[in-house]
């Protein structure tokens, strides 16, 4: 891979397309979606959880298939996968066909963003300046997505949803073609080294059975995937039909939570190198909580462009951050195989918390009451980050004391 400034570029737009309309864009379209198909609140759900439920699943797929054909052709054929998904999101209505294309879109996304990351991996030193540039591209769509999908769903009270699912399969099969002149072959020496995918195999259960530290942050993390799901799923349909502000209004408020991911990954990520992971863990679970909590008890414009905001400024630096801890709590070479368990535990509480929500929705009438479960688990997860804190301190401790009994 010789030309590097053509992968940052084509990396920020994969991710400006594949993620932000493969895994955010969905709570924009779905009140239009919902009322003109007629499907109820916990069945629009299940569509939703159908693509975590394709992200999760393509998690460790996407990986196996970069072996066997290269992370390359592995990332053109997700991109491809998003298009054909966002197209038949907007082109059937049959119930199961949406369900399928849902998972698809999902398991797309997460094609082209894992093997992406394993391709900027391979190329560049500073690993956390590139991803943070690549991973703005999030931000960047789910900005254009707030500026571009009300219109569109205005153009016709029948039509809107699907002229939106149409545009935006459009615009990723644009960033497709692209794909195909600016992300080159790579060498797949290194993806098919024998020692990595030994290591790939080995049993991880004895690496959480003996470190308290790591079984608590995927604890953590299962639990932030539950909550944080809830909101990013069901934000526009509970603006839009319970509180009843217009599509136009609440793409703005998402909007601001797509310009905030553009530089919060990197921000809090820097901040954590020099402060402490699992310090600046608890601040941004602190603030996921606040942003959350801002939306329950009464219908504030203000409050509900404050809340957007701070999810959008806590997000990605959640993301981003727990991932610095994990790396900090195993060997460098078993980081592949934790963190790749770690994201299939993640996204099973988004399968769980996306569904759930509805069905809580369903049962009693507002998004109030799963909004309130996802803000205790939150504030369930800052004394769990305490308690993680205690655990880093010991064992820090330890590590000074061995220091110096030995230098005695």
């Amino acid at each position: 891979m010789k030309n590097k400034p053509a992968l940052i570029i084509i990396g920020f737009f994969i991710q400006l397309t594949t993620m932000s309309f493969g895994r955010f864009v969905y709570t924009l379209v779905m009140p239009s979606m919902m009322k003109t198909l007629g499907h109820s609140t916990t069945l629009m759900g299940l569509l939703g959880t159908g693509i975590v439920a394709g992200y999760l699943g393509f998690s460790y797929g996407s990986g196996r298939l970069s072996n066997t054909i290269g992370s390359s052709l592995t990332v053109k054929l997700s991109v491809l996968l998003v298009s054909l998904s966002l197209f038949s999101l907007g082109h059937f209505q049959q119930y199961a066909i949406l369900l399928i294309a849902t998972v698809v879109l999902g398991a797309g996304a997460a094609g082209s963003y894992i093997p992406l990351i394993h391709i900027i991996n391979n190329n560049y030193e500073q690993m956390g300046t590139v991803f943070g540039i690549v991973m703005g591209g999030s931000g960047a769509g789910i900005i254009l997505s707030g500026y571009i999908i009300p219109p569109l769903l205005h153009a016709s009270p029948h039509l809107g949803y699907r002229l939106s699912w149409y545009v935006l399969s459009a615009i990723n099969s644009a960033v497709l073609i692209a794909s195909f002149f600016l992300l080159k072959k790579e060498d797949r020496g290194s993806i098919s080294d024998p020692e990595r995918k030994e290591r790939r195999m080995k049993n991880i259960i004895p690496l959480f059975a003996h470190n308290r530290a790591l079984l608590l942050t995927v604890l953590v993390y299962f639990l932030v995937g539950f909550a944080y799901i809830m909101y990013v799923t069901y934000f526009g349909t509970y603006t839009v039909d319970e509180i009843g502000y217009s599509e136009r209004s609440t793409g703005i408020m998402w909007s601001l939570f797509g310009l905030n991911l553009v530089y919060s990954g990197l921000l809090w990520g820097t901040l954590a190198d020099r402060k402490g992971s699992t310090r600046i863990a608890f601040i941004v679970t602190a603030l996921l909580a606040l942003s959350v909590s801002l939306i329950i008890p009464i219908p504030s414009r203000p409050l509900f462009y404050a809340s957007t905001f701070l999810f959008g400024l806590s997000f990605m630096g959640f993301i981003t951050v727990i991932a610095a801890i994990l790396s900090s709590e195993i060997p460098r070479h078993e980081m592949g195989t934790v963190f790749g368990a770690a994201t299939l535990i993640h996204s099973s509480g988004q399968v769980l918390g996306a569904f759930i929500a509805g069905v809580l929705r369903d049962w009693t009438g507002t998004f109030r009451v799963p909004f309130s479960l996802s803000l205790v688990l939150l504030i369930l997860c800052l004394q769990l980050l305490r308690r993680l804190g205690k655990i880093e301190g010991s064992l820090q401790n330890r590590r000074l004391d061995l220091s110096s009994n030995i230098k005695n």
